[in-house]
């Protein structure tokens, strides 16, 4: 019945790369493939942060990447570390995703609208301002002008994680109560300064899997354009369970374009060719995996250190997958060699069945069989550890907060 089900399916699927290996076009349709599949991988992304200084920008920056503030991709925190100059800072897993780190609008002595010209404003798809407690004259000024070239802009607020401490010691603190208050302060403040109604997202970069952090991360995905949300969903940590549903979602639809190019590479009459480019695509396919969901060294010593827990008990949360350093050639073919065996004996009678050419083309649709359901197989084991890890992360004590699905608050 299985067998069946997936000859059903595989039939489906391969019906548009059939037409054209039919015609003959197979090396025109490997190129165009891979190059769709490369020009979604390099998409830019870029995120402009201003603010004044002392805010919090430098803090906010790495922790929007995922950065710790003592690892060496970090940019600089503390007294006397404030951005004088343009400065960006690529996501280190996702290198296309860039967040810029502005000066702030007093540090140029201008007026706001020759300040956007300076950092050239067209250059960004969003902008974040981060504020302590209150506007400034620069930071309204600053939010009128881009509020009038309508660009998506996001008010943040940080060092909440501070405000929390300062406030627990009063009688009959309440933290809903505080940051309900410190919300509608720091909104009623941004309206009666500039006269503009948003919302204003309350943070903290020692602590991003509280207060608002991962709400602002899927805020700014849910209303950029379709094919820039998409990048951004993929680099966010995993403090949902709807986050980890919409990265697997597209990460099927990512094995699919995979699995095509891996079909039009086997279907080339080339010896050997079909072997060395699977084990290439599946190579970076599977770190691609680990980096989607946080199954790498440098995110979970991250979690780690934002949460207070035990890099080796985060590490033990994960079962089944490799961390993405481990992942090479050598350990793709092992892995092939024990996925592969259950649907070798069926291969054969499959590939000729559907497809009416014989030879290089079928070399087309073993590989694209092989490669769809090694990587679906690897993707739903990813998904599980990564929830694994979500469940520790759930273990938070009451002393470090509450950790809240906010996946249900997102608009």
């Amino acid at each position: 019945m299985g067998n069946l089900v997936l000859k059903d399916f595989v039939r489906k699927e391969f019906e548009d790369l059939k037409s054209d290996l039919n015609k003959g076009n197979v090396p025109k349709v490997a190129a165009e493939y891979q190059k769709h599949l490369k020009k979604i991988q390099n998409l830019s992304l870029n995120i402009a942060l201003t603010g004044d200084a002392g805010v919090g920008k430098s803090s906010f920056v790495n922790a929007f990447r995922g950065v710790s503030d003592d690892d060496e991709e970090a940019a600089e925190v503390g007294p006397g570390k404030e951005t004088l100059v343009i400065k960006a800072y690529p996501h280190p897993s996702f290198p296309n995703i860039k967040i810029w780190d502005l000066p702030g609008i007093g540090t140029y002595k201008v007026k706001a609208a020759k300040y956007l010209k300076n950092v050239q404003f067209e250059r960004y798809d969003v902008f974040i301002m981060v504020i302590s407690d209150r506007f400034t004259e620069n930071n309204i000024m600053l939010a009128k002008e881009i509020q009038r070239m309508k660009k998506k802009f996001y008010y943040v607020c940080s060092k909440i994680d501070v405000t929390i401490n300062n406030e627990k010691w009063k009688k009959n603190f309440n933290v809903e109560d505080t940051l309900v208050s410190m919300r509608q302060y720091c909104e009623d403040s941004l309206k009666e300064a500039a006269g503009i109604s948003s919302s204003v997202f309350l943070v903290s970069s020692r602590e991003v899997h509280m207060y608002d952090f991962p709400l602002l991360q899927e805020r700014i995905a849910a209303e950029l354009p379709d094919h820039k949300k998409d990048i951004l969903t993929l680099s966010v940590q995993i403090f949902s369970e709807n986050e980890l549903m919409r990265k697997k979602e597209l990460m099927k639809s990512y094995i699919k374009k995979v699995a095509l190019i891996s079909c039009a590479f086997g279907a080339v009459p080339v010896p050997g060719l079909s072997i060395a480019c699977d084990i290439g695509i599946l190579v970076d396919a599977l770190r691609c995996f680990c980096r989607v969901f946080g199954l790498d060294d440098r995110s979970l010593r991250f979690l780690a250190l934002q949460t207070g827990k035990q890099f080796e008990e985060l590490r033990s949360a994960i079962k089944k997958t490799p961390l993405a350093n481990a992942v090479d050639a050598e350990l793709v073919f092992s892995l092939l060699m024990k996925s592969s065996l259950w649907v070798a004996v069926s291969l054969v009678e499959m590939a000729l069945d559907f497809i009416p050419l014989i030879g290089s083309v079928f070399g087309g649709a073993s590989s694209y069989l092989v490669t769809y359901h090694f990587l679906n197989s690897f993707l739903d084991d990813a998904v599980e550890d990564a929830q694994n890890i979500r469940a520790k992360l759930l273990q938070q004590p009451e002393s470090q907060g509450k950790f809240k699905d906010t996946s249900q608050n997102l608009l």
